[in-house]
């Protein structure tokens, strides 16, 4: 059965390829989106298909529910490979497939709430106040993703949360955060950290109490605290909240102030904004990995046994992809989380303060600028329930 498969994690590649093929489909989704953002800029074709600045509001909101329409269905098949084929391919944890149609409807449903919501809302801003009104209501969906990040998750996909036992606790040197237990259907769930600037609760997964024994588990504890305590995680957090906020004043500007009052002003901010979305999915990578490290570091100069370091690193990447090693120019560009084998070489301390879980916390606020890369990512493609929570280390 799935369960006792994941108290006794397999050995390394037991079913070869599931990571790569991952990878794979997560180029093929982004980059399909990416291309056919581009083309629709180039050839503008929102000015051709969707309301102008004349047209009633009435009409402005159909064209951008119709926008938001067409990316789902775009979406739908990859959500169908991520979600439910490859994994069954590779012998990994899936659903039946039954229950895979309601719990992937149910968080298609919801994300294409939030993205007509939002999009909607961008519209009145911009009706109310052009490029000014889009970047102060964009930087307020920015801080209420983040904020609300638990029950959105929750509504997305099922998330039942169950306060820690106090074991979690009992280091004085490190930083007291109230912390919860998440149970997911997911296995890739890994938690969070959330809050805005200032940690509120350590998210942890209730399915790592199953393939961790009990001084693993509290490593994995330590790992998240350290993440605070180092300064790494409020780092990522001033990197994703940069960045994203940076891309929706570029957005907003380009397209301007009397065309940003219309669906088509609104999807050509939401298509360049996904363009900026995707030099994200370039750049943000290198400075996360250098958190990963830096916590990693932190954790072993702390007293933590190197060997149990390994032996949670390694449990927990059964969970993954189970890519223990992967070629430097792939790792370079598409992983935000080193793999095994190269945080078990290290981990490597370059002297550069890292940005913990920046690239990935970016992925999960992109529809505050209407991005379109979201449930794309190789990571989360198809499983609604890391559309908020991206796998972390």
């Amino acid at each position: 059965s799935n369960t006792s498969r994941l108290k006794a994690p397999p050995a390394v590649d037991e079913v070869p390829g599931y990571g790569r093929a991952r990878l794979w489909l997560g180029i093929t989704g982004v980059g399909s989106i990416v291309t056919l953002s581009a083309a629709a800029l180039f050839f503008n074709l929102p000015e051709q298909f969707l309301p102008g600045t004349g047209a009633a509001l009435s009409n402005q909101i159909k064209g951008i529910l119709a926008f938001i329409l067409m990316y789902s269905l775009l979406q739908l098949p990859l959500d169908f490979f991520g979600g439910y084929l490859l994994p069954r391919q590779y012998q990994r944890q899936h659903p039946h497939f039954n229950n895979f149609l309601v719990t992937l409807f149910r968080g298609v449903g919801v994300h294409s709430v939030l993205l007509a919501l939002i999009g909607i809302t961008l519209l009145l801003a911009a009706r109310t106040a052009g490029v000014l009104g889009v970047v102060g209501v964009g930087a307020i969906l920015v801080i209420t993703l983040l904020r609300g990040s638990i029950t959105l998750a929750a509504a997305i996909a099922r998330l039942e949360l169950t306060p820690s036992t106090p074991e979690l606790h009992d280091d004085p040197a490190l930083p007291v955060v109230p912390a919860y237990m998440g149970e997911s259907e997911d296995e890739g769930f890994a938690g969070s950290i959330v809050g805005l600037f200032q940690p509120r609760t350590v998210l942890l997964p209730m399915r790592w109490r199953e393939v961790l024994d009990s001084d693993a588990f509290r490593v994995a504890v330590q790992r998240r605290q350290m993440a605070i305590s180092t300064g790494s995680w409020q780092r990522g957090r001033l990197l994703a909240l940069t960045f994203t906020i940076a891309g929706i004043i570029l957005s907003a500007t380009l397209v301007g102030s009397s065309q940003l009052a219309s669906a088509q002003g609104i999807v050509n901010f939401s298509l360049i904004f996904t363009l900026w979305s995707f030099l994200g999915l370039l750049t943000l990578p290198t400075p996360s990995r250098r958190g990963v490290a830096e916590v990693d570091h932190a954790l072993l100069a702390h007293g933590c046994d190197r060997n149990i370091l390994e032996r949670t690193i390694t449990h927990l990447d059964n969970l993954q992809d189970r890519e223990r090693d992967r070629p430097p120019l792939i790792e370079t560009v598409f992983h935000p989380v080193p793999s095994v084998q190269a945080r078990l070489h290290g981990p490597h301390a370059t002297g550069i303060k890292g940005t913990w879980n920046a690239a990935r916390t970016t992925v999960a606020i992109s529809p505050a600028g209407l991005g379109l890369l979201g449930r794309a990512v190789h990571c989360n493609c198809g499983r609604p329930a890391l559309w908020v929570f991206l796998p972390i280390d």
